[in-house]
């Protein structure tokens, strides 16, 4: 609504001007500030009751503009055309008010979707619908999803049947992918699961070919619709430029890599998972979303996406595997006989859709992410850290719980691979490998002259 103040232009010897100040007092009142994102750069945005959104000089100008023709000042119109560089300008907005950034973050403990006519707020219990009237603070307004929010009955619907179908059926993979759903649904990082959800093909290189068309991608799509998702390219990705791209805002929740091409290393986004990001846009100076405030990660990939290997590495990703019960050839459309997510989608799709990701954060809010087995990729992963042949080498030649010669495995690893050159060191870190894919530990002791190593694996006892 306008703001009916003391207009911003009048009569000054005869001739009329408008006032600098009073127009940009006005143009404050009417709820356009500044937020300050750096020492030396601002974000302008425009504010309404508790909700907020970014804006720009020329929505200003527009506003400026429609409120003047609507008041039939068609003087002041062209006076306002003809000089509004001077009028509205980057060092005059310089004096709009400077307002706090929304902290409208979720709780440790919750987590909120913000529909068109109520808001819910989520906990590892209950789903609670809530009033506007009752927002207590200020929210983005892209936050709010653009549907109504109607609870239905706990009725499977096709997402969730979709979902069911690419974990195979399996309760226990279904319970993991509802728990990554969930952490991704979740806008909070302080519960100690700073991690990049890593989306894989069961049959992930089969006969050393990708396996296409599973409905990796069709999980970012679904998010987007609740989330501010942005979705790039995997196999375009550069090390030297990855950080600088203009399309992550202070509202992107989540960030997806699609299709990681098999050259990139996790570690090159060690930094945006565990500290923050900074974000470059063109002709304006960079600025930094702290850890707590950073997007979250999720990559697609048909190849093990390579990193450095051990614990630090290990912490940072979170590996799952989807069932290849769609392809290329039977899609989900021609499964359900419609597209999802599209105009066509009946509304108590829309609505078993969103009850069902609120279970999902249900789920992640009472139980944290839920490891599911490995199916493929534990053994690809190892080859990819060492190498086929000493996968096959320590298969056939090393025991658990007992004492090898190392420099004696050494010679014997060179004589059946003389073609593959091995040091020392690099065959003490492919034990180390080794040892960590089968859960054992690895124990070296020099003895007689002799190098000695031990991968000392818990024994279960039967009962």
């Amino acid at each position: 609504m306008i703001n009916e103040e003391t207009p911003f232009w009048g009569n000054e010897g005869g001739s009329l001007k408008i006032s600098n100040a009073r127009l940009l007092r006005f143009i404050a009142l009417n709820g356009f500030m500044r937020l300050k994102l750096s020492p030396t750069n601002y974000l302008l945005v425009k504010k309404k009751n508790n909700r907020i959104r970014i804006s720009s000089e020329e929505e200003m100008i527009a506003f400026v503009g429609d409120y003047l023709k609507r008041k039939n000042e068609e003087a002041v119109y062209e006076i306002f055309v003809k000089g509004v560089g001077q009028y509205v300008s980057n060092k005059k907005l310089s004096f709009l008010p400077v307002g706090e950034l929304p902290d409208d973050r979720d709780a440790k403990s919750s987590g909120v979707f913000y529909f068109q006519n109520c808001y819910c707020i989520v906990t590892d219990n209950e789903i609670v619908v809530k009033d506007y009237d009752d927002l207590p603070y200020v929210i983005w307004e892209n936050r709010i999803i653009n549907h109504e929010y109607n609870n239905i009955d706990d009725v499977v619907g096709q997402f969730e049947q979709f979902c069911k179908n690419i974990t195979n059926k399996d309760d226990s993979r279904f319970l993991s992918l509802k728990t990554i759903l969930g952490y991704l649904l979740h806008r909070n990082k302080t519960r100690e699961e700073a991690k990049a959800i890593i989306l894989y093909d069961e049959n992930m290189l089969l006969n050393d070919k990708t396996n296409g068309g599973t409905g990796k991608t069709l999980l970012s799509v679904a998010l987007s619709k609740v989330r501010d998702l942005e979705l790039f390219d995997g196999k375009s990705i550069k090390a030297e430029s990855w950080f600088k791209n203009q399309r992550i805002n202070l509202t992107t929740d989540l960030i997806t890599y699609d299709d990681l091409n098999k050259f990139t290393s996790l570690e090159l986004f060690y930094s945006m998972i565990s500290t923050g990001v900074e974000v470059e846009k063109k002709r304006k100076d960079a600025f930094y979303i702290k850890h707590e405030e950073s997007p979250k990660i999720i990559i697609t990939s048909n190849y093990l996406v390579k990193g450095p290997g051990g614990s630090s590495d290990l912490r940072r990703r979170f590996e799952f595997e989807i069932a290849n019960y769609y392809n290329e050839d039977f899609t989900p459309e021609l499964d359900f006989g419609n597209r999802f997510f599209n105009d066509d989608w009946s509304t108590t799709e829309w609505q078993k859709f969103y009850h069902f990701l609120m279970e999902c954060l249900m789920e992640y809010l009472s139980k944290g992410l839920v490891i599911a087995p490995a199916i493929n990729f534990n053994g690809k992963r190892l080859e990819m850290n060492t190498s086929k042949e000493f996968v096959e080498f320590a298969e056939d030649m090393f025991d658990f719980n007992s004492w090898i010669d190392k420099r004696e495995m050494e010679e014997w690893y060179a004589e059946f691979y003389p073609e593959t050159l091995v040091s020392a060191h690099k065959f003490k870190k492919w034990l180390e490998e080794y040892c960590f894919e089968n859960e054992a530990v690895l124990k070296i002791k020099s003895t007689g002259g002799k190098y000695l190593f031990n991968m000392e694996k818990k024994v279960v006892k039967d009962d």
